[in-house]
């Protein structure tokens, strides 16, 4: 089968998943979806990090990484990284752990705050005045930055973006997929009606630039530990291929707008 064709047969039943949690679903069912994500991503990356050999408590990576989503909705994400970084120099003393404690805690903590507390600034976005608005665009623009960077790179792709981290992307590709966004974010102004225009492209801009920037880390690390995809999804890789430009753009997303547009959680 073509690998196009594939890719959007298998992205069907996800797809319609996202638009219903993003435009339809009440907030407690969101929170479950990015948990869900949240942990399934860093169970993949805890996979990784154990290919390279280092020791991690995955029952902690986990249970701290799903408490952060959850952390948010009260404010205390500060709270449970502080409680996150003692657990995990306490889980140090262990004769296995000890002797690898800085670089086990290190990418430890990493993990956590990479996947599960850059993830859950969704969570705070959709929380805003106009949340299902703000959260819509983020993750159009983000996802469909993606598709354009992956089509305009098959089809008139040349020059390569890095080779060495991510032989496959160009810079053809990265100039599609920044387009992409800066158009999907002026016609955003449909639905963000009480926007300047000014606003919407700045953070096109930057989304999409963040988005392939989150895109090239997970390659990097991908490239360090040995492997293609960071899971097993048919046609998509894995669950941390499917988020990783978006881990870098839902906290720039959520702090412009907090500081700039001036919306507030509710």
């Amino acid at each position: 089968m073509n690998p196009v064709l594939k890719r959007i047969l298998v992205s069907i039943i996800p797809v319609s998943l996202a638009v219903y949690t993003l435009l339809f679903a009440p907030l407690w069912f969101f929170l479950i979806v990015v948990e869900a994500l949240v942990l399934l991503a860093l169970n993949e990356y805890v996979d990784m990090v154990e290919i390279k050999g280092v020791p991690v408590s995955r029952f902690a990576i986990l249970f701290f990484g799903a408490l952060l989503p959850v952390s948010v909705v009260w404010s205390s994400g500060f709270l449970v990284i502080a409680m996150t970084c003692l657990s995990l120099f306490i889980l140090d003393f262990k004769k296995r752990m000890h002797q690898h404690a800085l670089v086990s805690t290190a990418v430890s903590i990493f993990g956590i705050i990479y996947i599960s507390w850059f993830f859950s600034c969704l969570v705070k976005i959709r929380m805003f005045d106009h949340g299902v608005s703000w959260a819509f665009f983020t993750v159009f623009l983000v996802k469909m930055g993606d598709a354009g960077a992956y089509f305009v790179g098959i089809r008139y792709g040349k020059q390569k973006l890095i080779e060495t981290v991510s032989p496959n992307k160009s810079v053809e590709g990265a100039l599609g997929g920044l387009a992409m966004t800066m158009v999907l974010a002026f016609i955003s102004k449909i639905y963000l009606w009480h926007v300047p225009v000014y606003h919407l492209l700045i953070l096109g801009f930057f989304t999409g630039i963040l988005a392939q920037l989150g895109d090239l880390v997970e390659s990097l690390i991908k490239r360090d530990v040995g492997v293609k995809d960071s899971g097993h999804v048919p046609g998509l890789g894995g669950v941390l291929d499917v988020l990783d430009s978006l881990l870098l753009t839902t906290p720039f997303v959520f702090y412009y707008v907090s500081t700039f547009l001036g919306e507030n959680p509710l």
